[in-house]
């Protein structure tokens, strides 16, 4: 059986085909091979032996176009088997009449022509276009002649059973073949979005929000405020001190350290009061959402608290900071870059004044 599986998914050798479109058209060809042997069979128990013939040269037909899709001419053995397929259908239509029911074949040859074909989209709708009037040009000459070969009630019962099930054997083994990869790309493209939205939003060293995110964060607020849906709200900017001493003491690693410990605190603090992004280098933009200035100057002080508790491992070193905060309340008439501006002004007058405070 893996044997089986190799022969039928075997690689082409020539670099401008596609596998996908080679093992298209030999499970194709496989699958019209196995519907001619039943119609065979069927035709053997009625001793119809000219059919028998007939199906038997259909099935050779299409071993020999299985055959062709290892001869590195993939284009060619895709004509073959459309073309192929229009020529029994139309001499189906002529020996058997309507009641056989093989025009239904046309939506496979759709299926395999718009999956197969290098041809550009103008061509596949001309071809649609064709395959349509050619099912209604059988259906006009199956009304105004008689078969060569009239199937006895029973027997057209049955091949139009076989009808269906090859039909939709054959529309779903193309549609699998050709839906798996692009769904594995789609969803492969959708995660990759998901990351760069994720890149995009975030500050790749903390993880907090980035400077960006935060903006359109702010932005929506604002929005609550013009349509009465938000309380108060609050800015706060901290600022970690002395951080270029602890670059130059330890190195740029230890810094780096210090910055992802900080946002972890930060992060893991503000997850009831508001949202906080890293606003650039060691500053740090709090929104306090649903909180005035004194319920915020009440927050910031837990975090204040939390900071003098903190302790950064580096090497065989404990490093411990300090942060200066300043705090604003927002003022709706003033806007939020007026109240981002003041909380900046007061975190600059805490460190004139001897940094470790919150300036409100």
């Amino acid at each position: 059986m893996n044997k089986i599986l190799d022969l039928i998914f075997e690689d082409v050798k020539n670099e401008n085909e596609t596998k996908k479109t080679a093992v298209t058209l030999r499970i194709s060809a496989l699958i019209f091979i196995g519907y001619f042997l039943c119609l065979m069979a069927v035709f053997c128990s009625m001793g119809d032996w000219m059919n028998v013939g007939g199906c038997l040269v259909c099935g050779v037909c299409y071993v020999l176009s299985f055959y062709t899709t290892y001869l590195d001419h993939t284009r060619e053995s895709a004509w073959i088997s459309q073309i192929l397929m229009i020529v029994w259908i139309i001499l189906f239509i002529v020996m058997f009449g309507w009641d056989c029911g093989v025009q239904h074949y046309l939506f496979a040859f759709l299926a395999l022509n718009f999956t197969v074909s290098t041809a550009g989209e103008r061509r596949k709708v001309l071809t649609a276009v064709g395959a349509c009037a050619l099912r209604l040009a059988l259906y006009a000459y199956a009304r105004n002649f008689k078969p060569y070969s009239p199937l006895d009630p029973g027997i057209s019962v049955l091949i139009q059973i076989l009808n269906t099930i090859f039909i939709f054997a054959q529309i779903t083994a193309v549609m699998i073949i050709f839906t798996k990869d692009a769904q594995k790309m789609e969803q492969k493209l959708v995660r990759y979005n998901t990351k760069l939205q994720k890149l995009a939003s975030v500050d790749a060293l903390t993880g907090l929000w980035n400077r960006r995110s935060m903006w359109e964060y702010i932005r929506a607020v604002e929005y609550d405020y013009e349509v009465g849906n938000a309380g108060f709200v609050s800015i706060a900017i901290a600022d970690i001190d002395f951080f270029k001493k602890i670059n130059d003491t330890y190195g740029h690693d230890a810094g780096d350290k210090v910055l992802k410990a900080v946002a972890g605190l930060f992060m893991d603090k503000m997850k009831t009061y508001g949202r906080v992004c890293r606003w650039g280098g060691e500053e740090f933009l709090f929104v306090f959402y649903g909180r005035n200035g004194d319920a915020a100057y009440d927050a910031l002080q837990e975090i204040y608290d939390e900071i003098h508790r903190l302790t950064v491992p580096y090497e065989n070193e404990e490093i411990r900071i300090t942060m200066t905060f300043g705090l604003e309340e927002y003022d709706q008439n003033d806007g939020m870059e007026t109240a981002i501006r003041r909380a900046d002004e007061k975190l600059y007058q805490g460190k004139e004044t001897g940094r470790d405070k919150i300036v409100y």
